[in-house]
């Protein structure tokens, strides 16, 4: 084989290899949200296509200097880049595993409302069973259900509620502490909850940004914790502490990541 042919082999490699991991990726985005996306790509396998006719591109051929810069410049590709692992986490996430923290920003204000406003429309009161309270969460996506679903299973494990008594915010119209991104408490998909003060455990209280941070032990070797993770991710969240940058309080709504995720 000629070195021309032999680069144009390997051209055509990584070029199917690209279609087939953005078909996976768009694959997944259609099955967690059937009610917003069509069944049908275009021919590059390359443009979602929304119900209302609208297109958005998957992947936008990013160059990104770090990961800081990549998690500004995200796009659909990059959302859907890093798996979810299912089940009891054993060892701290790797450098930069954060599945869940890539968000392209225009796919979830056409989902769940661009404004302020517009996010207030789909709220929901939502029955949250272990503080016998209520909290707003959108009904989009039956989000809200898939919360009240999590709660009513807690209950019935006794030891589980006391975790998850507290919840220190729903839908909050804002950005991720530091940057200028929005954070997915903006659109009323997530929930955080005031843990037992040794999981109660936030990167940016412990780290600086670009540099080594150390994952808290604890998070790892509570049982109880784990099995409220496992009842979250079983309805369609995601949680914070399984990420490189951990937020052990923060459970989102993320049903894209959670049908592909990794066991």
């Amino acid at each position: 084989m000629s070195r021309y042919n032999y680069l144009l082999f390997i051209c055509l490699l990584l070029f199917s290899h690209s279609l087939v991991a953005n078909h996976q990726g768009m694959t997944c985005l259609l099955n967690a949200y059937p009610d917003f996306l069509s069944q049908s790509t275009d021919a590059n396998s390359n443009v979602l296509i929304w119900k209302d006719g609208t297109k958005m591109l998957y992947d936008h051929k990013i160059e990104a200097t770090d990961f800081e810069d990549l998690l500004n410049k995200a796009d659909l590709k990059a959302q859907m880049s890093i798996p979810y692992p299912l089940g009891i986490l054993v060892d701290p996430p790797a450098l930069n595993q954060d599945p869940g923290r890539l968000r392209y920003e225009p796919f979830f204000e056409k989902m769940y409302g661009n404004s302020k406003s517009m996010v207030r429309k789909q709220l929901v009161k939502v029955f949250w069973a272990p503080s016998n309270s209520y909290v707003a969460f959108s009904r989009t996506n039956s989000a809200n259900e898939a919360l009240a679903a999590v709660g009513k299973e807690i209950m019935q494990e006794s030891n589980l509620s006391g975790y998850v008594r507290k919840h220190s915010g729903t839908f909050n119209w804002r950005t991720v502490q530091g940057t200028l991104r929005k954070s997915n408490h903006s659109f009323g998909v997530a929930i955080d909850f005031e843990l037992p003060k040794q999981l109660y455990k936030y990167w940016l209280w412990h780290c600086k940004p670009n540099q080594p941070c150390q994952y808290p032990k604890s998070a790892l070797t509570d049982t109880t914790l784990q099995r409220v993770v496992s009842i979250f991710e079983k309805h369609g969240f995601i949680w914070g502490g399984k990420w490189y940058h951990y937020d052990t309080m923060h459970f989102e709504y993320r049903p894209e990541l959670i049908n592909c995720s990794t066991k």
